[in-house]
């Protein structure tokens, strides 16, 4: 019997990087091969193919940060400064990703033609609508529809995810911050 030779998770935060760079269609095999180190035989033992690569990615984003930085808010704080730290979150760069959300990365290549990714990201916005809900109720003050609300702030972080590409890191919170106040007075 032949021992793996290779840390699945950081060949997937290596898959992680390498997809956002040049999308999960734009990257091929050998690619992924050249990025990990990971000969081909040991990818395809491990995660059988490149659509598995790409599902253990997802799964490991979301355990590894998404639900990391939806319980990260912290409840001390005004409702405006608990929703802007939910949104720095995703926008300020660190030093493993990009700036942004890798599922809707993901999401906006994959979800029209693909059923399982539509699905995870329906799932995935379902619960951040909850980690929001949760996140109002701890801030009793609002006055407003909590519901639209939520579902304002849902569409806000898509959109602001598109803007990752596109905006310096400064623009990215301005934008957030102008789009808080509007919906939040």
């Amino acid at each position: 019997m032949r021992y793996k030779e290779f840390n699945t998770n950081k060949v997937l935060e290596d898959c992680i990087t390498i997809f956002w760079q040049k999308s999960f269609g734009g990257t091929s095999i050998s690619e992924i091969v050249k990025a990990t180190k990971v000969n081909r035989y040991s990818l395809y033992q491990e995660f059988t193919n490149k659509r598995g690569i790409l599902e253990a990615a997802l799964q490991l984003y979301l355990e590894r940060y998404s639900r990391k930085y939806f319980s990260n808010i912290d409840a001390g704080l005004d409702l405006k400064s608990s929703l802007q730290q939910f949104y720095c979150n995703f926008l300020e760069s660190n030093s493993n990703h990009p700036s942004g959300c890798f599922i809707l990365y993901i999401a906006t290549e994959l979800a029209d033609k693909d059923k399982e990714v539509k699905l995870l990201l329906i799932e995935y916005l379902e619960e951040m609508k909850g980690t929001l809900k949760n996140m109002l109720e701890k801030h009793p003050n609002y006055q407003g529809d909590q519901n639209v609300l939520i579902e304002n702030l849902t569409g806000l972080f898509c959109g602001s995810m598109s803007l990752c590409y596109v905006q310096k890191e400064q623009q990215k919170m301005d934008h957030v911050n102008l789009k808080l106040d509007f919906l939040l007075n």
